[in-house]
């Protein structure tokens, strides 16, 4: 299995070609708008009428439920001093005078932050309640919508933390195909990572929230994170976890890719086989041949 990359490619991209330019060469002006994973939108603008500064905007639609979770505090950390009042319609922006950064190896680290922004705020969240569990604080459970099929449950126990997936697929086969991957995973142990558990209905944990049914989705996939997950890889268990939705549908989709192109393989090999097939004709007179290779039978 493949691990997704922390960044949005092309976002990096966009911006890499306005901030890694030639020494001697003006950024051009351009008012980019992106999509990425998890309905998330991006716009990178450079104004015409001033291109030393480049604008970079942020929509993320579980913004304004964990802001006050870690998401705020981690996106002005990281873009200190750069970033400003969001811009109409987007919950982040970051505003950079593209001057400052012709040294190649600090324009190459900013490229690196704006291309994770999404990672960076939607990683503060899991930071916030890694700290909580470490330093023992008493925090309270908490949930938001990762994505509109997919709902994202912290529950808390000592120094301990139960991450749980509510997860949903629009299209019928990628529901069965899901199921059979997420049953795989609960079963498949590798190394120190954490233990998961898959079920259709809602563990207990997610009780908690007022959940005693499933409300109609595929089903509840969870993470026990034990002290040692949260402080040595942090980093790490962070990335896994917030892509962990990402991670799924893209394994499905290529499993699919897959098939079909076996079962696309397979249909061009039979129709080899019926090409070089020959009908004999049941009417027709048949010659035979005797022992010294002479034909005779009906004229």
């Amino acid at each position: 299995m493949l691990l997704l990359e922390k960044g949005n490619r092309i976002l990096q991209e966009v911006v890499a070609a306005i901030l890694l330019r030639e020494a001697d060469e003006k950024p051009s002006a351009c008012d980019v708008k992106l999509c990425d994973f998890d309905d998330v939108s991006y716009q990178v603008v450079v104004d015409a009428a001033d291109l030393t500064t480049l604008i970079v905007s942020m929509n993320l639609p579980c913004y304004e439920q964990i802001a006050d979770k870690g998401g705020k505090v981690a996106f002005e950390t990281a873009f200190e001093g750069l970033f400003i009042e969001a811009a109409n319609g987007y919950h982040c922006t970051v505003k950079i005078n593209v001057d400052d950064y012709k040294e190649e190896a600090k324009a190459e680290e900013l490229v690196g932050k704006l291309a994770t922004m999404k990672s960076i705020v939607v990683g503060g969240t899991f930071q916030h309640f890694f700290n909580a569990c470490i330093g023992g604080e008493e925090i309270k459970q908490f949930s938001f919508e990762l994505r509109g099929d997919t709902t994202l449950y912290f529950c808390p126990r000592g120094d301990s933390l139960i991450v749980v997936f509510g997860v949903d697929f629009v299209e019928d086969v990628d529901k069965v195909v899901g199921k059979v991957f997420l049953q795989e995973l609960q079963n498949c142990k590798a190394g120190r990572s954490p233990p998961c558990n898959w079920s259709i209905d809602p563990p207990l944990e997610v009780k908690a929230f007022g959940v005693t049914e499933n409300p109609g989705i595929l089903g509840y996939i969870s993470f026990a994170l034990q002290k040692s997950h949260m402080q040595n890889n942090a980093a790490e268990a962070i990335h896994v976890l917030q892509t962990f939705r990402s991670f799924l549908q893209y394994h499905i989709k290529m499993s699919k890719s897959y098939w079909h192109s076996r079962m696309r393989a397979r249909s061009l090999s039979l129709l080899k086989v019926l090409n070089r097939a020959k009908v004999e004709d049941p009417n027709a007179a048949k010659n035979k041949k005797t022992a010294s290779g002479k034909r005779f039978g009906p004229k």
